[in-house]
């Protein structure tokens, strides 16, 4: 889709510009030597995965050599078989289960076939790796995952010699990484992150020192600011690719840029007069004479429920409000106060200025949540297309954040 045409559909613009400065301002933060895994699971957090793997893989600009990113990450095999071949190593996170075996053994086959790291947090896998290597005839790439505190889906760190072992016994297999994740990384006071990192490097500096050049990793978004000791050979960040800070608020610290723009056509205007509502159940009546929009999304492309009455949109530059209930295909907003709205419109249902009422910032403070969901319920009704913006502001974006968050800090009461 040609970002370029007049809207006829919702749709997700994503800027490989902004994409390219956060990659930049990781680079910057953790230095030339560690390499960079750019998470991409999940439909690359609502973004769209191929288009965002092809720009981190294959794309140039004049800030990065090719490729932006020296990695990929996914969780899942399927997610992996969905991309674009890649020049960069391409890591599965979820771990191979014995019990899902019988299943999965085609998708194995490819994910060997393809050279794409595993994982692994039992003997049992390796064997099963191992094996199904052998039948392709190819050497597989795994990586150990340790629980270091999450106590999730790795490895209990205890274990790490006795999978260890049964890799060095198997010839089909080639130990790629190790690797853990941190629970609570972005509370930079919490000591947590830190002692999990100390429990993973006292787990794995025996295999580095025998091994170096097998790669260690465990530092997300969050760790990669907080926490620079955990940078070790490779970091993962995930939100912070897409402009998002992990702390969920913008700051004037971390100038990142947010990769998506979320746009609606405005399919349908009508006039309501005082007294009259909009939606189901009536949520809502006009208490003057007012002019409504119509908009083809709702809470099945992730626009959620709890944004009726609530939530902001964008039309022609200025805030509207959200008026009646979201429903499953529609929602509807206020268009009195734009009086030169028109059908055919472009409206900013979720805008990539961080400082917006339409900001995904301020759409998951509505929602009680985080960024990464209000990000990942995107549906795929809704079309991702890449553009290339035009050139950067010439007001560094740092000191614009710092100028409108101060503005704003002035004009708010004490109470908020």
């Amino acid at each position: 889709m040609d970002a370029s045409r007049p809207l006829d559909r919702p749709r997700v613009v994503i800027s490989r510009a902004a994409l390219f400065h956060n990659i930049t301002l990781l680079r910057q933060r953790v230095g030339p030597a560690v390499r960079i895994c750019a998470m991409v699971k999940a439909d690359a957090y609502g973004h769209g995965a191929a288009l965002i793997a092809d720009a981190l893989s294959n794309f140039c600009c004049e800030r990065l050599k090719a490729p932006a990113a020296d990695a990929l990450a996914v969780a899942t095999i399927d997610e992996a078989a969905a991309l674009h071949p890649s020049a960069v190593p391409l890591l599965i996170l979820r771990p191979v289960e014995n019990v899902y075996l019988a299943r999965l053994r085609e998708p194995l086959e490819a994910a060997i076939t393809n050279g794409w790291v595993l994982t692994v947090i039992s003997p049992e896998a390796v064997g099963d790796v191992a094996r199904i290597a052998i039948a392709c005839q190819r050497r597989a790439h795994v990586q150990i995952m340790l629980d270091t505190g999450v106590a999730r889906e790795g490895a209990p760190v205890d274990r790490l010699g006795e999978i260890m072992r049964a890799i060095e016994a198997q010839p089909s297999i080639r130990l790629a990484g190790l690797c853990t994740h941190f629970a609570s990384s972005e509370e930079p006071q919490d000591p947590f992150t830190a002692d999990q990192l100390r429990r993973f490097r006292a787990a794995t500096e025996h295999v580095i020192v025998a091994n170096p050049r097998i790669i260690r990793h465990a530092a997300n978004s969050a760790a990669i600011f907080h926490l620079p000791a955990s940078h070790l050979d490779m970091v993962r960040p995930g939100i912070s690719v897409y402009g998002v800070d992990p702390c969920g608020r913008p700051t004037v610290e971390r100038a990142l840029r947010p990769v998506l723009r979320w746009e609606a056509p405005l399919m349908l205007i009508r006039d309501v007069s005082p007294g009259g509502s909009v939606g189901y159940n009536q949520t809502w009546r006009a208490a003057r004479p007012t002019r409504l929009g119509l908009l083809p999304i709702g809470y099945a492309d992730g626009y959620l429920r709890c944004f009726s009455n609530r939530a902001m949109m964008l039309v022609r530059g200025r805030p509207v409000p959200v008026v009646g209930r979201v429903s499953m295909d529609y929602t509807t907003i206020d268009l009195s106060d734009v009086p030169q709205a028109a059908v055919g419109d472009a409206v900013t249902v979720l805008d990539d200025d961080p400082l917006s009422p339409a900001s995904v910032y301020a759409l998951a403070e509505l929602a009680g949540t985080i960024p990464y969901e209000i990000l990942t319920r995107i549906g795929p009704r809704v079309v991702r297309v890449g553009v290339d913006p035009p050139d950067e502001p010439e007001e560094p974006f740092e000191q614009e954040i710092e100028g409108r968050q101060g503005a704003n800090d002035e004009g708010r009461s004490p109470n908020g």
